[in-house]
């Protein structure tokens, strides 16, 4: 029994028990009302429950004299086996004691005295039929909802497009138990729609793929959809489908399929498609409305999905312009510190020729182990800018053991110009407790020269700047790293204090600043599992506070490099 709104009701498609030991009764009853209800009846209560046990019913109704088991309790035992059945008493005895008993304990729906008037005998039993028919459909979409958000809560908390895809047909296919399912989606000029995946990943999924539906080929089909109009496509009219979707039903050897459009805040973006292959099930209309209130989610899923990829690749080309902005502000810085060691190297070189004959054992010894040092000072700086300025999925981003102590030291070398010039000094402290910890290399390179420029631009000359590295956390169990950079500068304003790690916004000059360094400082920790943090009193200066996690979260560290 399939309920329906009340009405579009078939009464007969409720069945109908009459429990009464008198057979003319029985025989009066079927003869009265064989052509509106579908009739069943008993002779006994013992008779009644046995016919219950086989056949569910929407009304039962009893007499109550009845030898054996009086109809109450006939109808107590029926609420036992069956509580959704409308329980009516037939009686010609009017107990009002047992009749008020047997309505407040729930066991009867309502009473009938006898003798009965055809007329409203009907009435009440298509009453009762509705009452069963309303309760069954509020059971149904109770349900129905129960499933719809658990199999919603499945799909949104997938951000990756690829296993939400999986996890929506998983659901299909298993929780909704449709044969075969899949995902399309529109291109991005809404023109040609393909299959993004499809449940079971077989021989059929693979030929699937290879199926476009264009305006060309399937222009009603795609109209259908592109209108986010649902589509019931059967099987025998396959000689009057378009080629496309001919050879979808063909592929499949469905009898059915339901299209669904997935109408996304903007356009429509695709579409969610089930169907019965093989002689599967009908396709339902209770099963298409849960496949059309699955799609509604599914949408929103698919296009938060959508999202995440982008602000994944938006914050991939930021990082890429941060990099490469950082190498333009120390090219001048560069050439400097290359300059220096070349002077030694060509001393070394112009006096060589001279020295060759000569017995000069502190030359060959003193400027050759100088020339080779400054040899490898050179080829430092350039690996330094080399991987500063890499942007991508590189072997360089994954995560390994990392000194950051020795990555400070680096930067306070790679910023010696930069020092010199805005006339403030750098004292560094480091602690001798300081774990390496498990992070990408590059990326706490560019955090640590990022927030040491910026303490270096904001500094008064003849200030002094302290970059401290301590454990973090109790010092007998430090779980990870603290750097502290402290500047010489006026201090950050409390209005300005919350804007900081906004993207583009900076308080510098245009050609000094672009407001996207400590952003990306600032996503690079969380990456990691860390946190930036910073205190500042307006004319006594700033300070910067990163800590980094002995070993990140397990879920950061498969994004390392995005």
């Amino acid at each position: 029994m399939r309920p329906k709104p009340t009405r579009l009701l078939d009464h007969r498609e409720y069945p109908v028990l009459y429990v009464d030991d008198e057979r003319d009764n029985l025989r009066v009853f079927q003869l009265t009302f064989r052509r509106d209800f579908t009739l069943l009846t008993a002779d006994s209560a013992k008779a009644g429950l046995e016919l219950l046990a086989q056949h569910p019913v929407a009304v039962v109704l009893s007499d109550q004299k009845m030898p054996g088991i009086e109809g109450v309790e006939f109808l107590r035992q029926v609420r036992e086996l069956d509580p959704r059945a409308i329980r009516i008493l037939v009686t010609a005895y009017g107990d009002a004691r047992i009749l008020g008993d047997a309505i407040n304990a729930g066991n009867i729906y309502r009473y009938i005295a006898k003798p009965w008037e055809p007329e409203d005998m009907r009435l009440t039993i298509q009453r009762a039929i509705e009452a069963y028919a309303l309760e069954a459909e509020r059971a149904t979409l109770l349900e129905e909802l129960m499933i719809l958000n658990r199999l919603s809560r499945s799909i949104h908390r997938e951000i990756d497009r690829g296993r939400l895809y999986d996890t929506l047909l998983t659901a299909l296919r298993d929780e909704l138990a449709f044969d075969g399912c899949s995902v399309l989606l529109f291109d991005e000029n809404s023109t040609r729609l393909r299959f993004a995946a499809h449940e079971p990943d077989g021989e059929v999924a693979r030929h699937l793929r290879d199926l476009v539906f264009e305006p060309q080929t399937a222009p009603v089909f795609l109209d259908r959809v592109a209108k986010g109009d649902s589509q019931l496509i059967h099987g025998d009219e396959s000689s009057e489908l378009e080629a496309p979707v001919r050879a979808w039903m063909t592929e499949v050897a469905a009898e059915e399929l339901f299209v669904v459009p997935l109408v996304g805040k903007d356009r429509v973006i695709g579409a969610l498609a089930v169907d019965n292959r093989r002689g599967g099930q009908r396709l339902a209309t209770d099963g298409r409305m849960l496949v059309e209130g699955l799609a509604t989610q599914a949408v929103i899923a698919i296009e938060n999905a959508k999202l995440v990829d982008d602000l994944r690749r938006s914050r991939a080309q930021i990082r890429r312009v941060d990099r490469l902005g950082t190498l333009g502000t120390l090219a001048a810085g560069l050439a400097h510190e290359i300059n220096n060691p070349l002077t030694s190297i060509n001393t070394f070189m112009t006096l060589a020729p001279a020295k060759r004959t000569a017995d000069d054992p502190g030359f060959w010894d003193d400027y050759h182990e100088l020339a080779v040092g400054e040899l490898g000072r050179i080829r430092g700086l350039v690996e330094t800018m080399s991987r500063l300025g890499r942007g991508g999925p590189t072997p360089s981003n994954e995560r390994t053991r990392v000194d950051v102590a020795e990555v400070v030291r680096q930067v306070v070398r790679l910023l010696h110009r930069e020092t010199e010039q805005a006339g403030v000094t750098i004292h560094l402290l480091v602690s001798d407790a300081v774990e390496p910890v498990q992070a990408v290399r590059d990326q706490i390179h560019q955090v640590v020269l990022n927030l040491a420029l910026n303490a270096i631009q904001a500094s008064r000359s003849g200030g002094s700047i302290s970059i401290a590295i301590d454990p973090d956390g109790p010092i007998t169990a430090p779980s990870g790293v603290r750097i502290q950079f402290q500047d010489a500068g006026e201090g950050i304003s409390e209005e300005n204090l919350e804007k900081i790690f906004d993207p583009f916004f900076t308080t510098k000059d245009p050609d000094k600043g672009t407001g996207l360094g400590l952003m990306i400082s600032h996503q690079i920790i969380a990456d990691h599992g860390g946190s930036i943090e910073v205190e500042s009193t307006p004319g006594h200066g700033a300070t910067f506070y990163v800590r980094l996690p002995s070993v990140p979260p397990a879920e950061t560290t498969a994004n390392a490099g995005a």
